[in-house]
This record gives C-alpha cells, structure tokens and sequence, in this order.
C-alpha cells in the first residue's frame, strides 16, 4: 500500500452506540458501528484484509472480550468509496455470557469498537451497557415533602433465604438519606427523610446473602419527587 494511498483519519468520523444501554445478564446486546466521511469530496477507505470492524469489551479496566479473537482473515486489500457527508454502518452482537455460557456478572461493561482501515484502526468513543438481575420492577414515582421520612418496603426472604438490599443511586446530592432499617417477620422496611428539595432515582437491588451483589435476584427502581 502506497502512502499517498492512506486515508487522513481527520476525514472520518467513527462513532458506536448501543441499542439499549441495560440488558439482562446473559442477553444479547446489538450496537451500531458507523464511519461518515467529514469532507466535502469522496474519501477511498482501505482495508488491508477482509475484517472492517471489530470491538472489545471491558469490565472493571479488564479486557474480556475482543470479537477478533481466535479469528483467522484472509490478506484481501480492498478499497470502499465514501461519498461526502455519506455514512456507512453496521450492526454488531454481543452475547453477554462467559466460556461456559453462563450469564456474566451483573454491572456495568464498557465497549467500544474499531474501524480496522489501513494505515492503522481508527477507535469509536466508549459506550457502556449494564447487565441487569432477571426481575426488573417498573420504576415507583413517590412524592414526600421536605423534612418527612417515608418507608418503601421490601421483602425480607426468597424463599427461606433472606435477601440482603443494596442502594445504587443514580442521582441523589443528599436530597435523602436512610434513617433507619426495621426487619419484621417477612418484610424489610427502609426509612428515608427527604432532607433537600428535587428529585433523586436510585435502585434497589437484592441478593441470597450469600451471594455477591452481581447475583442479584431482583432490580427496584425509585423517582422520589421532594417538594
């Protein structure tokens, strides 16, 4: 390949986002892979093999999962043209299961994608997707005025098992804080005051209490409007 022959990556504009950004763990996510052409001209893309695209998958700052891997292409150097202002897209899969083919743990992976054209890939932004318990609850909309505590109540066993509950706040800025925690004979009752006025989401999610977080049975989600 000739350098003149490259393209200048300041012409291109690759970017990747997912079709949902939540999954149940072990689901199949999809994301869109697109690479558009930032100039005024047709720009000749090449490709020094077959494979256009790739991706890679993180999960707490560890790769586990590149789709090339393991995969063999043949030497096939080829040009696309890309007319100006014109994008080109492609849809790709991720089975979010390990070796096993169990379900990965729940939370939060990090993914982006390449376009793998010559003289190096150009890398997409990173988009994150977060795997999710098999039971997820509609979101609850609850209204408390400020100063007040309300309750929401949760179950205290699965089966004969108890479940432990943990609070993931999606936004809060101390606009409620857990007061207290009472266990009756099968609920657990969480205690909130609404200490600042606006809103707050957050999830409730439950495990065995024997099992780690990423096992969680269930997701809970709240909108607590203060006022």
């Amino acid at each position: 390949m000739r350098p003149w022959e490259f393209v200048n990556p300041a012409d291109l504009e690759v970017k990747a986002w997912p079709e949902k950004t939540e999954i149940i763990a072990g689901n199949t996510a999809t994301f869109t892979i697109q690479i558009r052409n930032r100039t005024d001209k047709t720009v000749q893309i090449h490709y020094p093999t077959g494979q256009h695209w790739d991706y890679a998958v993180f999960h707490e700052g560890l790769q586990i999962y590149r789709w090339s891997q393991g995969l063999s292409r043949a030497d096939s150097p080829h040009s696309i043209p890309l007319k100006r202002g014109e994008p080109m897209t492609f849809q790709m899969s991720w089975q979010s299961r390990d070796r096993n083919n169990q379900p990965l743990p729940q939370g939060v992976y990090k993914i982006y994608a390449m376009a793998m054209i010559s003289p190096r890939p150009l890398v997409t932004n990173t988009f994150s997707i977060r795997l999710l318990p098999d039971e997820i609850k509609k979101t609850e909309v609850i209204e408390v005025k400020l100063n007040s505590f309300f309750e929401i109540v949760v179950p205290r066993y699965s089966g004969k098992q108890e479940v432990e509950w943990q609070i993931a706040y999606e936004y809060n800025d101390n606009r409620i804080a857990v007061h207290e925690l009472i266990k009756r004979d099968k609920d657990l009752t969480i205690v909130f005051k609404a200490k600042r006025t606006g809103h707050v989401n957050f999830h409730l999610y439950g495990r065995h209490d024997t099992r780690l977080f990423s096992e969680s049975l269930e997701r809970r989600s709240y909108r607590i409007e203060v006022k």
